[in-house]
């Protein structure tokens, strides 16, 4: 052993020493090439670079109801109509540690001065409803980057309610698809996330109200249709592609066999990486269809719903949501596997506070009502939807 680490020793001390090394001991050719090939090998790990990652949280139905305007105002400071800030900021820490975070508004946003609330009923039934301008603020102050606008209620307030959601978005900084106030804001567009090329595409299946021009809202009238948007997004460069999708059937614990159709249909058409989907109000499984993670319902992000005095939606459930987090991985160049991680959400009964619940539920300060709502909302969402967090 001795003789050995004498023999490298002078391999990598000496200059010019090859031929005459080798001569005295055939090991040190051996020792040589070793040594280069370490060398090359460690130059070729500091030329690659690592695998790119990034993280998106998707949330669900934004609702602004009576119950949740009114906490808002309560949280208003002097001179002010509403802060939805203190409403989300129990799940803000979740919303801003992802590099991607995307809203779902279901219903539109009214300008500064436009009174929240129900603006008469739809011809198919169910409220019409316009949400207070604050809350775009809120949301962006929570932490989200964008929001989906395609829902049943994207027209509940004509044209004018398209608008107005848009420039209430625009007006914070939220990016946002769905619906569009020109033809030119339908074009399929990407965006860049931690250097990754990503495409969000939004759509509903479902109405409320007559349809206007169809270019204002994303109405997926097939799998098809996605599909060539999926392609489209491809073209301009996107390596990664999430799809919201807003679908009509409420309360359901699981995805109707249309859905499933349509979903499975869409996966096999076009590489689509993660699915989103909103609606249903309540939380529904998790699960891969082709390859592609699906979430079947989100449920609630935030709403009047879950209590006693909210008639057909009084069911607990639908206080229940999740926040659909999930990591981008690259395995090889251009292709991202995706780790999916759902975080289970509970809005509480009186406040409307937006909670997560297993993190709470840890807080030994929180109050004996707000820790068994929060156990109940486990209870029930656990055979839902495995591995919560």
């Amino acid at each position: 052993m001795m003789i050995v680490g004498l023999v490298v020793g002078s391999a990598v001390q000496a200059d010019g020493r090859s031929a005459a090394h080798a001569a005295i001991d055939p090991r040190f050719d051996l020792v040589t090439r070793v040594d280069a090939a370490a060398a090359a090998l460690s130059q070729a790990r500091r030329e690659q670079p690592p695998p790119r990652t990034f993280t998106v949280a998707a949330a669900g139905d934004v609702l602004t109801e009576g119950t949740v305007v009114a906490a808002a105002a309560g949280y208003a400071p002097p001179g002010a109509r509403y802060d939805f800030v203190p409403v989300f900021a129990p799940v803000a820490p979740i919303i801003q540690a992802a590099d991607l975070a995307i809203c779902h508004m279901e219903i539109p946003i009214g300008g500064p001065n436009d009174r929240a609330g129900v603006y008469g009923r739809s011809p198919y039934g169910g409220n019409l409803l316009l949400a207070p301008y604050e809350v775009a603020a809120g949301l962006r102050a929570t932490g989200f980057d964008r929001c989906s606008t395609s829902s049943n209620h994207s027209i509940d307030l004509g044209v004018g309610g398209i608008n107005s959601t848009l420039d209430a978005l625009d007006a914070v900084g939220l990016t946002h698809v769905g619906t569009a106030r020109t033809p030119a804001e339908t074009s399929v567009t990407t965006f860049e996330v931690k250097g990754v090329r990503v495409a969000h595409l939004a759509y509903t299946t479902s109405l409320n109200t007559n349809p206007t021009d169809a270019f204002r809202l994303n109405y997926a009238h097939s799998p098809e249709q996605v599909a060539a948007d999926v392609a489209a997004a491809r073209l301009l460069g996107a390596e990664v592609v999430i799809v919201s999708m807003h679908i009509g059937m409420e309360l359901l614990p699981a995805p109707t066999s249309g859905d499933r159709a349509f979903i499975t249909r869409l996966t096999a058409l076009a590489h689509v990486e993660l699915v989103i989907e909103h609606g249903p109000h309540v939380i529904q499984p998790l699960e891969q269809v082709n390859g592609t993670w699906v979430y079947w319902s989100v449920g609630n992000f935030v709403s009047g719903m879950g209590w006693a005095q909210a008639g057909r939606y009084a069911d607990e459930r639908t206080a229940d949501g999740l926040i659909a987090t999930a990591r981008f991985i690259e395995t090889t160049p251009g292709t991202f596997t995706v780790v999916p991680t759902p975080i289970l959400i509970c809005d509480e009964h009186n406040s409307r506070t937006v909670y997560p619940v297993i993190t709470t539920l840890f807080d030994s300060t929180i109050s004996p009502a707000l820790r068994n709502q929060l156990q109940q909302c486990l209870a029930r969402s656990t055979p839902v939807v495995a591995d919560l967090r």
